[in-house]
């Protein structure tokens, strides 16, 4: 069982475990995400991976075509492309991640609360190349065992943090993509000076993901200062695309 969790937290795993697996054959290569973030860098770019989401639990709400939005961001060279698998909260579906891989060429980030491995196999099977795993919601043995389980399907893993102690399970497990959400997951405030600080705690050989609360190429140049290497976008986005062109 993951931690123990109160309020929308503890419900939205207690769903995340009774999803039903999905199982198709996969019909796209793996696209690496860690690789394409080094390239964007390479190129003097600001390594964004686009979210696509419905609403959030914050009070975010925004509908659009999903389809059009992927092929935009695609366009305007993003890292990747983030979508929101989470139903009761956020609207989301296995239907969206599926849609999104058959219409895009960059690494697909399936972003979800992932408690099972069926979870991690329905991801690889619609054709996600990263996943995303949330220590706050994690024992540690349960992090290690689905960690191990989605690299054997040579998928990128995301190990997201929020606070120092997370940061420290991060490192000793020399997980290698570290995701610092600004977002505080019980109290949905917003801290980059919290994302700030736990960037300088993570040593620079690991490709270190900031996520959540972007707004400005500001924003970018301040937590790049930091050591982000890569920039996880979702509202801003969703609010007006074309804002991307400002961004990377």
């Amino acid at each position: 069982m993951p931690r123990f969790l109160q309020g929308w937290l503890a419900d939205v795993i207690r769903f995340s475990q009774q999803r039903p697996e999905v199982y198709k054959t996969r019909q796209r290569p793996i696209y690496s995400l860690k690789r394409n973030i080094m390239v964007k860098k390479s190129e003097g770019k600001n390594p964004i991976i686009a979210e696509f989401k419905r609403k959030s639990p914050s009070g975010f709400n925004v509908n659009r075509d999903i389809i059009e939005y992927v092929k935009f961001m695609e366009a305007n060279d993003v890292a990747g492309i983030s979508v929101l698998t989470e139903e009761k909260f956020f609207g989301g579906s296995y239907t969206d991640l599926e849609r999104v891989a058959e219409n895009v060429s960059v690494p697909v980030l399936m972003k979800d609360f992932v408690v099972t491995e069926k979870q991690i196999n329905t991801a690889y099977s619609l054709g996600a190349d990263v996943i995303l795993l949330i220590v706050r919601v994690l024992t540690e043995r349960e992090l290690i065992s689905l960690y191990k389980y989605a690299k054997s399907y040579k998928l990128d893993v995301i190990v997201e943090v929020t606070n120092e102690e997370e940061v420290e399970i991060a490192l000793r497990n020399n997980f290698d993509i570290i995701g610092v959400n600004s977002r505080d997951l019980s109290s949905l405030d917003l801290s980059l000076e919290k994302t700030e600080r736990l960037l300088k705690l993570i040593p620079s050989d690991r490709i270190k993901i900031a996520e959540s609360g972007i707004r400005s190429r500001d924003d970018i140049h301040r937590l790049k200062n930091a050591g982000a290497d890569a920039f996880l976008i979702g509202t801003t986005l969703m609010q007006d695309p074309n804002k991307i062109k400002e961004l990377i």
